[in-house]
């Protein structure tokens, strides 16, 4: 949103349209998701929101590299408000798994707190968040590394990473 409102007064609009489509598309995703969040408390339900996101990644993939940003943005950005809605908390721990600045708070907050009470549960939620902040960078390092090569193409990683992940939690939840 700084970003886009700098853009604004700059007058730099060449990507201002895809940046409200992405930030509308994933507004639309949180509502929808919440919408009809009653059916997803169940797990299976929630592992059924990552189906659209293995979806539209997988597509992506095939885009020519000529397809502009605004037909391949929102639609992924719509698909992360869905997964977001439904995945919001590991071990209990809230987390958000689209934006670095809330998970950056959290961290900061773990810490400080565990700094001011000794209390260890605060020091395991900071590196948590540690570490979930390190898997975010070392992924987007990856991915711009291989993006070199493969362009586009570098977001089937995505869907093979999520489709494992759905394959394993199913395969959890059947087992049960």
């Amino acid at each position: 949103m700084v970003f886009l409102s700098v853009e604004l007064i700059n007058r730099e609009s060449q990507a201002i349209e895809v940046k409200l489509a992405t930030m509308v598309a994933f507004m639309l995703g949180i509502f929808l998701l919440t919408v009809f969040q009653g059916r997803f408390e169940q797990s299976w339900w929630r592992l059924a929101s990552i189906v659209p996101l293995i979806v539209t990644t997988g597509l992506a993939g095939l885009l020519p590299a000529a397809v502009p940003n605004i037909y391949i943005v929102p639609p992924l950005a719509f698909c992360m408000g869905v997964v977001a809605t439904a995945f919001g908390e590991v071990d209990g721990i809230v987390y958000n798994n689209s934006f670095m600045t809330g998970n950056i708070k959290k961290t900061m907050v773990a810490f400080g707190r565990y700094a001011r009470s000794k209390d260890r549960s605060y020091l395991r939620e900071g590196l948590f968040f540690v570490a979930l902040l390190g898997s975010f960078v070392a992924g987007a390092i990856f991915s711009a590394y291989l993006d070199q090569f493969y362009l586009l193409k570098t977001i089937w990683l995505v869907s093979l990473i999520l489709t494992a992940f759905l394959l394993c939690r199913g395969i959890q939840y059947i087992r049960r």
